[in-house]
């Protein structure tokens, strides 16, 4: 064994020792160290005991468990306020049975204990919980923790097995109408007066030009004017270049921005039910919340994305930044803020969208009568509670 290696092992072993342990290891040096020095037997002895005892607790917490460990939460997906069911199956698929052990599982900032009795080879045992959930976010259950000590409390050691797993509260949505007529969701796109050689949108006929493609030819229009001039010619497809509708949502994470932190969440639930709805109209929408982006990965996983969403220092640039990135094709911005933010600073912001780039602001401002403005090319909604948003999306042309 080479001196590294026991130098690892020594340090394994001390780690088992529990602070009353040390305690009772200090106390043995103290008795042995007095018995010596005035020739008290007793005293050597009675340290002498109580160093042994610590030895045989540590003894107590040693060897291997082979035991699988297995949490499942069914469903992994809730909205606040509904609870999720978990299970955590203990399994021993060793040859040798196992002693009695003790299992803590960590759900979200407390830890549930379970005590799972002695397993012959093949046996297993199930342990039912509950994950209640209050508000928004993501619960981390895991990951499973077996205990091994000794009556005294003198050692203890910790082995994690399962992998965690992660239960999503997702935000509450509100029902939006289909955002349909505001964004034109067309299957295969909008027409734009970019010609193109070939795409989905058949715009117009054109003369054969030496070079084109056959397989681009209309023959029956073609069959029509050879017959109308009395010559073989040739009517070619025209196309156009096609845009989708592609929606852009930027969520503002710093909380400076927010009246509170109701605000906040206020905030977060109108990004998600916009981008939710857009989703759910086959449109391609890519978003940007706080300190993760979800670009076109349906509703689910979108909504996984604002679960994580926390008071963020990412400033509204970087964000519009990282937008234009992600999906530079982007046709409409929605950008979702707190009142506190300035109308210059998201001049700045959405000054690095092109154009062609509708950019519609929701200002989160309770308490304030609710309102839409155009402003500098931007249309500014100004929202006092969650139950206006849907007015506020029709009135400013989304739906």
């Amino acid at each position: 064994m080479s001196v590294l290696r026991l130098i690892e092992l020594v340090r394994t072993r001390l780690a088992m020792i529990t602070r009353l342990g040390w305690g009772f290891l200090a106390a043995a040096l103290i008795l042995w160290v007095i018995g010596s020095a005035f020739g008290w037997g007793e005293l050597r002895v009675a340290g002498a005991g109580l160093a042994v005892l610590v030895g045989f607790s540590a003894l107590l917490t040693m060897g291997g468990m082979a035991l699988r460990l297995q949490v499942d939460l069914t469903p992994v997906r809730v909205r606040p306020g509904q609870s999720s069911d978990g299970i955590l199956v203990a399994a021993n698929d060793g040859p040798r049975r196992v002693r009695s052990a003790t299992l803590e599982l960590p759900v979200g900032r407390t830890v549930a204990t379970f005590t799972v009795p002695a397993l012959a080879p093949g046996q297993s045992r199930g342990f039912d919980f509950d994950v209640a959930t209050v508000r928004r976010g993501v619960i981390t259950v895991g990951p499973v923790t077996t205990v091994r000590g000794d009556p005294f409390g003198l050692a203890r050691r910790e082995v994690s097995w399962a992998e965690a797993v992660e239960l999503f509260v997702h935000p509450e949505v509100v029902g939006l109408p289909s955002l349909d007529a505001g964004l034109v969701r067309d299957l295969e796109g909008r027409p734009t007066s970019d010609p193109s050689a070939s795409d989905l949108d058949f715009h117009t006929l054109r003369p054969y030009v030496p070079g084109d493609e056959r397989r681009h030819i209309h023959w029956r229009s073609s069959a029509r004017a050879s017959a109308a001039r009395g010559s073989t010619t040739f009517l070619m497809k025209g196309y156009t270049d096609t845009r989708r509708s592609h929606l852009g949502v930027i969520f503002d994470g710093r909380p400076e921005t927010y009246a509170d932190e109701e605000a906040f969440e206020t905030g977060v639930v109108a990004a998600a039910s916009v981008a939710v709805r857009a989703l759910r109209d086959e449109m391609d929408v890519t978003v940007v919340a706080a300190d993760h982006a979800m670009d076109r990965v349906g509703v689910a996983r979108t909504l996984d994305g604002f679960s994580r969403v926390e008071p963020s220092t990412a400033s509204l640039p970087d964000l519009t930044a990282r937008l234009v990135t992600l999906a530079p094709a982007t046709s409409i911005v929605l950008v979702v803020t707190g009142a506190e933010h300035p109308f210059s600073g998201l001049r700045r912001a959405t000054a690095q969208f092109g154009p062609h780039v509708r950019v519609v602001v929701l200002r989160v401002n309770p308490g304030h009568p609710t309102s839409s403005a155009a402003l500098h090319g931007m249309t500014v909604l100004s929202m006092a509670e969650l139950a206006d948003l849907p007015r506020l999306v029709a009135v400013a042309g989304l739906a």
